[in-house]
């Protein structure tokens, strides 16, 4: 069947790694980081890129909810499978359970080298932050947005040089009030998304000429 893969270019370094481990030969189409922000501009680009695609049977959606930005999406003549997950990091961890005893200890945001070189990301947000309103004040700001955060958790996903980034990531995390955990990465459901099998736990399944609804159902069109 063929099969065109429509991904998040945050995630480009481990999809095109767990791809070539899996003999993955399909095509990949990537979508800018940077609208995650805004999930209605990137629920209107991935659409403008789904309605542009011809000639292909499949296409895999290399994006989670993210947003409710797939909520409102169609399908033309070909299948799209996407993964059941709220965002990427459920991805990059292997499962949902990995996810959460990742936060046993306390909140934790994640990061990986695909968020960090993204248009836009929590470090250059903040300075950003200080460019308009001082240190003094987003100082204020991020202790009020990270309260219920204890960590900033970076993802071996074995992508990328995992000791050249660290240092990054404590200076970043230093600044942000925030300590260093590295969190183990896996490929498994990233494998599983490229060849299948996609069961209807962790995919989901939509048929040709079909819009999903805010519950990820699927409507025919």
């Amino acid at each position: 069947m063929k099969t065109v893969i429509l991904a998040c270019n945050t995630i480009r370094d481990e999809l095109e790694k767990s791809a070539l481990a899996a003999d993955c030969r399909h095509p990949f189409i990537w979508i800018e980081s940077g609208l995650h922000l805004v999930p209605d501009s990137l629920r209107k680009r991935v659409q403008e890129e789904l309605d542009r695609i011809s000639g292909v049977e499949r296409v895999l959606l290399g994006f989670g909810f993210c947003g409710n930005a797939v909520v409102g999406l169609e399908t033309r003549n070909f299948e799209l499978i996407a993964p059941r997950v709220d965002d990427c990091i459920t991805w990059l961890l292997g499962s949902k359970e990995n996810r959460d005893l990742c936060g046993q200890e306390g909140g934790v945001y994640f990061l990986t080298r695909g968020w960090l070189e993204g248009e836009v990301n929590i470090w250059k947000e903040y300075q950003a932050t200080v460019a308009r309103f001082g240190q003094e004040r987003t100082d204020r700001i991020y202790r009020h947005m990270l309260a219920h955060y204890r960590f900033l958790g970076l993802i071996d996903t074995g992508a990328y040089d995992l000791k050249g980034l660290l240092p990054q990531v404590r200076d970043i995390a230093a600044v942000l009030k925030l300590d260093t955990k590295v969190l183990p990465g896996s490929d498994l459901y990233l494998k599983r998304f490229l060849t299948g099998p996609w069961d209807t736990r962790d995919f989901l399944i939509v048929p040709p000429f079909t819009r999903i609804d805010l519950f990820a159902h699927i409507i025919s069109c």
